[in-house]
């Protein structure tokens, strides 16, 4: 039986109370990653992005208060090496500098991993994230790293087939050395597809054989689970409207779908 995201009468009036206390400061996201982070809409693709900045194209909510920038600059198969190299990061860094000259705060998310670990080691991808880092930076944007979102690739006893935690704890580490926010969603998406269980987890795929890439529900579900580490690492700060339903639904490790 599917769980259902609902919102009680009550719930929707601490939602409306609590958009009407978002912060004033205007904030602004420029996503930066892979496919996992990307918008997809074709097969071997689709991330969280659209779950957190929101899609009329799918049909997506926002996580965000509307009018809230969201710029995903995420691509299909991007190690952070090709990101720099095929002129990616360029097209990221003009759009920071664009936010930022609209004089709003803006936000700058990093997370890769899934295809930096096909061809170097974890501290191949460090280097390179320190880079990144230092020059978000020196833009005057606030650069948040973000560790891998988990495979859905499960051994027999329901735990997951975990390949990227190096990756994910040399984005740790780099986090820690540079003193940049973190937002650890490698750990939180692992305890969540194994407390729903393969089926369920599954059933967020990209396509059914597809343990990488995420559905509409998929980027719904992750998305929210990036808002919440978002808001709890900037507590107060910035326009990420609740979604009390499907919050308690991931904390409770509830499947909605």
């Amino acid at each position: 039986m599917l769980h259902q995201v609902t919102v009680s009468n009550l719930a929707l009036g601490l939602l409306l109370a609590s958009v009407s206390a978002l912060p004033r400061v205007p904030t602004s996201f420029v996503l930066i990653g892979d496919s996992t982070t990307a918008n997809g809409t074709i097969p071997n693709s689709g991330g969280w992005g659209n779950g957190f900045c929101g899609s009329t194209l799918t049909g997506t909510p926002s996580s965000l208060a509307p009018g809230t920038p969201c710029i995903n600059t995420a691509k299909n198969g991007a190690t952070t090496g090709s990101f720099v190299a095929d002129g990616s990061w360029n097209i990221s860094l003009s759009t920071i500098q664009g936010e930022l000259a609209k004089g709003r705060r803006t936000l700058a998310t990093i997370q890769f991993g899934h295809n930096d670990m096909k061809i170097a080691p974890p501290e191949s991808m460090g280097a390179n994230m320190t880079v990144m880092v230092n020059q978000i930076r020196a833009l005057g944007a606030e650069p948040v790293l973000v560790t891998s979102l988990t495979r859905r690739t499960f051994f027999d006893n329901g735990t997951i087939q975990d390949l990227l935690g190096p990756w994910a704890d040399e984005t740790i580490l780099i986090s820690q050395q540079l003193g940049t926010h973190l937002l650890d969603l490698h750990a939180n998406s692992i305890t969540y597809v194994e407390a729903i269980g393969p089926d369920a987890a599954h059933r967020l795929n990209r396509l059914p054989d597809d343990d990488t890439h995420l559905n509409n529900n998929g980027t719904i579900v992750f998305g929210r689970m990036l808002a919440n580490l978002m808001n709890a690492s900037f507590p107060g700060q910035l326009p990420i409207i609740p979604n009390p339903g499907l919050t308690f639904n991931i904390t409770h490790g509830i499947a909605s779908f």
